[in-house]
């Protein structure tokens, strides 16, 4: 498959992923949460990029049961694969702020949190952000810049970025026994 038409293929499942949040959010009125990993590059399926996955999804899950108080806070989800990587979407019965606090936590405490990338939408299908629960902009992989700020500047190279998430996959991969 050529650049071109890999890169489409991603655009085309980023936008059925948009949608599809979207129509949770429609049908079900609560909170949608997203998850998918942050992997640079043309390659969304690395190794280890499944297990790093697993593991960010059930410390989400963790978290939204012991939140809600039970486990039937999830009202609907669907999980996908494809050439952009992973994906999970659950319409969750938490307050929208709540919910993104609780992903928040995870994306910064969990070992491998800088590879999750989880959205959430409030009822009516709107995104919420970091900054509406007080939170500063997510950091570049290598350094305390924001990462759209360093992405702009172009601070790291490529390589420098997929090494440090070959690495955070590596350890996804051996579950920490390597």
């Amino acid at each position: 498959m050529s650049q071109t038409a890999i890169l489409a293929a991603i655009l085309a499942e980023r936008e059925a992923r948009w949608n599809m949040r979207r129509e949770f959010a429609s049908e079900h009125g609560q909170a949608v949460l997203s998850l998918t990993l942050n992997i640079p590059g043309a390659d969304k399926n690395p190794a280890g990029s499944a297990e790093a996955f697993a593991s960010l999804q059930q410390s989400l899950r963790h978290r939204i049961e012991q939140s809600c108080g039970h486990t039937g806070c999830i009202l609907a989800e669907e999980e996908r694969a494809g050439v952009d990587g992973p994906c999970w979407v659950a319409a969750v019965n938490l307050d929208p702020l709540a919910l993104k606090a609780l992903c928040v936590a995870v994306e910064e405490e969990h070992p491998l949190g800088r590879l999750a990338d989880a959205d959430v939408l409030d009822a009516q299908g709107q995104p919420v952000n970091r900054a509406d629960i007080g939170h500063e902009a997510r950091r570049c992989f290598l350094c305390e810049t924001p990462a759209s700020l360093c992405r702009r500047q172009g601070k790291h190279s490529p390589e420098q970025i997929v090494e440090y998430v070959r690495e955070l996959l590596e350890h996804a991969r051996c579950d920490g026994d390597c």
